[in-house]
């Protein structure tokens, strides 16, 4: 067994199956590898109708969060090279061929941070999707930061004996918390541009969504700071022309795009302001969907 690929998955069944779909026609054998999809809602089973690949099992995690989902999933892979990706990720057929070999040609490195490449719901972007594609996951760009998403992040299981399994009690912002770690341990991180997976562009709704997550994640990791963290931060409430400025410099964005993608960024903004408020002085669960 040369590769363990381990996704977690919550109310996602359509998605998890266009992705191991993918994952069953890759160009390498299945015999050298295996698919770890972890369910993270015990109280929604596996539809009767679902395609599971012979080389695929499913397992449950209860405790909620897709780091928690992921490390069940570590608990239980059988290689030593692990791939970790998302439900609603379309693999290349050439992804895991291509994510063996850097490994293999780069036996000092234990992380590598694979290509993601944004997609439209349509035949054309919406200003959200196109906002995504601008300021979303740029897998490249996070490299030199010592820093991968887990939407494709490729680890040695040596390395995660080493600095530790995912922060599970996040609902995002885990996997930069955890290659922080391992760049603190001074573990190197290499680009895999061949190792590609496709990745949905979001919604407004999805990106509200994770905004929400990331300040319930910010505001757990600075827990210390008492009642600062009840201050919201209003200064987000005044647009960032800045960020205006720079969508009307960018030569690919008409002006009209440009103000569409602002009002994007605004809505975001608004968002984290809201949800410190529902959080901190409402006592509001964080919230997932």
């Amino acid at each position: 067994m040369e590769a363990s690929v381990i996704i977690p998955t919550y109310q996602s069944w359509d998605d998890l199956q266009n992705c191991l779909d993918c994952l069953a026609v890759q160009t390498i054998d299945p015999g050298l590898f295996e698919v770890i999809a972890v369910n993270n809602d015990p109280n929604d089973p596996v539809p009767a109708s679902f395609r599971l690949p012979a080389n695929a099992r499913i397992l449950t995690e209860a405790k909620p969060g897709s780091y928690a989902a992921r490390n069940r999933g570590i608990a239980k892979a059988q290689a030593d090279l692990l791939f970790f990706t998302d439900a609603d990720c379309r693999p290349d057929p050439d992804y895991l061929e291509n994510g063996l070999k850097i490994a293999k040609d780069n036996p000092e490195v234990g992380r590598f941070g694979g290509d993601v490449v944004l997609f439209p719901a349509g035949d054309d972007w919406t200003a959200p999707e196109l906002y995504d594609s601008l300021w979303g996951l740029e897998q490249e760009k996070w490299i030199p930061k010592g820093r991968a998403v887990t939407a494709n992040l490729i680890v040695r299981r040596s390395l995660i004996d080493r600095i530790g399994p995912f922060n599970d009690t996040v609902f995002s912002g885990g996997d930069m918390e955890w290659n922080d770690r391992a760049t603190e341990a001074g573990e190197p991180i290499l680009f895999a541009e061949k190792a590609k997976v496709g990745h949905p562009a979001r919604t407004l709704h999805e990106h509200l969504l994770k905004a929400r997550r990331i300040e319930g994640a910010r505001l757990r990791r600075n827990a210390r700071r008492g009642f600062v963290n009840y201050i919201p931060p209003i200064q987000k409430l005044i647009p960032s022309f800045k960020t205006l400025v720079r969508f009307l410099q960018n030569p690919d964005l008409s002006t009209r795009r440009a103000f569409d993608l602002w009002g994007v960024h605004y809505a975001i903004r608004v968002t984290k302001i809201a949800e410190v408020i529902r959080l901190l002085w409402f006592k509001r669960p964080d919230q997932r969907k």
